[in-house]
């Protein structure tokens, strides 16, 4: 039993092969769809509509891609805004608002009602076909322009590339630099379980709504009308690829926001968490391999950190002595394990314009760290779990102007 404790100290190990399977299949196996295949785009960004200020930029950003005097992007483009009724917010610079009526209805709810609704609008005007990609930004979410090249040209029904919370990653206040390092294994898993899961063996464990890009065909085959409060990504993405449709993954960055606050960081994780727990547990929601899969994933990443921390008890304590090739072994996962968060810090500090100094800086904060971001990962997971099921989806400040207005979490 001690022994079997000391191997999961090399799980890190592991977990670097699977990014290098990953990276070489996107360098060499990734499929660019031919010049014509896919004619239009369509990028949506889902809103409860609290969030005008940083929707427009986004909206801005996006737009200069193809305003770029040098390189611009040539697709045609509409960009789609779905908010909910009664904020008073407007997007000037969208090509179509749409509002989700108060007393639509269908199986799912907040989010995915929202996607649903808007899927229907997409299918009654004909925009369910195979050469149109739909590309889908939460409010808080900035892609770059190479991510929106590369997933418009994918040629898969499904796509998407790296999580990386670079926006305002690192900067204050304290906490919110902390918050930041925090997401540092969100782009981890991406890179890890997204690269060998979505792109070598098409059958995700992980989907996350942010830079998620589709055809329209795939979206009115799959639809976003399952039972569900949370997690619509991961029960779109999943039942995709239960019905054979192809996954692909790519290494480019769709840039995210932490959260500001501790309590909004809670209550996200939580979402997720029960979200996930709903699907694993319904089978009108999740297929059973699929289910199965991510349970295993959720109890692999637990015993791992709990066996890791007896395997290191018992051979401080002396209870266990280990040959020389383990410690070999273990200082090798040791390093694997430092070098994967430095990488996640390198590539998270990436924003545009961001100066060498500050890059280098917050790699090594993000190695510093790495041991609070996974006690925290693991704490805030069990304490998701004794906190109970919200039965809500709740959404959380993307701004610090909105955080500090107390608009941290929102139904």
């Amino acid at each position: 039993m001690a022994w079997l404790a000391l191997a999961f100290f090399l799980v890190p190990i592991v977990e670097v092969a699977f990014l290098l399977l990953g990276e070489l299949w996107a360098h060499l196996r990734f499929k660019r769809a031919p010049d014509g295949k896919f004619t239009r785009l369509i990028v949506q960004v889902t809103t409860t509509g609290r969030e005008q200020d940083r929707v427009n930029e986004i909206i801005r950003k996006v737009r200069s891609y193809w305003e770029d005097a040098v390189n611009p992007l040539t697709m045609p483009l509409e960009v789609w805004v779905v908010n909910e009724p009664g904020q008073g917010d407007t997007y000037p610079e969208a090509t179509r608002v749409v509002t989700v009526p108060a007393d639509f209805k269908c199986r799912a709810s907040y989010k995915a009602r929202a996607l649903e609704y808007a899927r229907r609008l997409r299918s009654t005007a004909g925009l369910n076909t195979a050469d149109l990609k739909i590309l889908f930004l939460d409010d808080d979410v900035e892609p770059t322009k190479a991510y929106v090249a590369t997933a418009f040209a994918a040629d898969y029904d499904l796509c998407q590339g790296i999580t990386a919370p670079r926006v305002q990653y690192g900067q204050g206040p304290f906490k919110h630099v902390v918050l930041s390092h925090l997401d540092d294994l969100r782009t981890l898993a991406c890179m890890f379980y997204c690269s060998l899961t979505q792109g070598v063996l098409q059958k995700p464990i992980y989907v996350h709504g942010e830079g998620l890009c589709v055809t329209g065909q795939t979206e009115d085959k799959v639809t976003w009308d399952y039972p569900v409060i949370a997690s619509e990504d991961l029960v779109f993405g999943e039942n995709a690829a239960h019905q054979g449709l192809s996954w692909g993954w790519f290494h480019e960055y769709i840039q995210i926001t932490s959260p500001w606050t501790w309590k909004a960081f809670l209550a996200q994780r939580r979402r997720w968490l029960w979200g996930n727990l709903h699907a694993i547990f319904h089978r009108d929601v999740l297929p059973l391999g699929f289910a199965v899969a991510k349970a295993f994933h959720y109890l692999l990443g637990t015993v791992t950190f709990t066996a890791s921390s007896i395997g290191i008890y018992l051979i401080l304590s002396g209870a266990v002595t280990v040959s020389d090739t383990f410690y070999l072994a273990f200082w090798l996962a040791f390093v694997a394990w430092l070098g994967a968060f430095a990488l996640s810090g390198w590539i998270n500090s990436g924003a545009e314009g961001t100066r060498l100094d500050k890059r280098i800086q917050q790699t090594v904060l993000a190695v510093l760290l790495c041991p609070v971001t996974c006690v925290v990962a693991i704490g805030v997971l069990l304490l998701s779990l004794v906190m109970g099921d919200p039965k809500k989806f709740v959404t959380i400040a993307k701004t610090a102007a909105t955080a500090a207005n107390g608009d941290g979490q929102s139904p």
